[in-house]
């Protein structure tokens, strides 16, 4: 999965108007194009499980926190682990991001492509 794979898709989202065969073949196109988008987007999703999973294995008490609270320190010690998880939450975010962008870029492909079909949809029913 890769910027260039998604944007050679990208390209074969085009549609042109020219025969009623023409455009059931390029509608085709498009719909295999949508596919190939899903299945990009699911292996994407898959990542971004992969990140929520680290990060919630990510958090456990501190050392810090623990020698805090054995000595009766509680009010430092929740401060740490309320820190600790502030920035295991901030690292969380930061590793999702290119995948968020990436899966909104897809989803704007996929619209793209349900439009073409659409206006394919009209050219045929008024060649009828």
């Amino acid at each position: 999965m890769n910027i260039q794979e998604i944007q050679t898709i990208a390209n074969q989202l085009t549609l042109t108007l020219d025969s009623p065969q023409s455009v059931k073949l390029q509608v085709k196109q498009i719909n295999l194009a949508q596919k190939q988008l899903r299945a990009i987007k699911k292996e994407i999703n898959a990542h971004i499980r992969q990140i929520n999973q680290d990060a919630s294995q990510a958090y456990s008490d501190s050392i810090v926190s623990v020698g805090l609270d054995i000595f009766g320190k509680n009010k430092w010690a929740g401060r740490v682990r309320a820190e600790t998880r502030r920035m295991i939450e901030r690292n969380k975010k930061d590793a999702r991001q290119p995948y968020m962008e990436l899966k909104d870029y897809i989803d704007q492909l996929i619209l793209k492509g349900d439009k073409l079909k659409l206006s394919a949809e009209q050219y045929l029913l008024s060649r009828e």
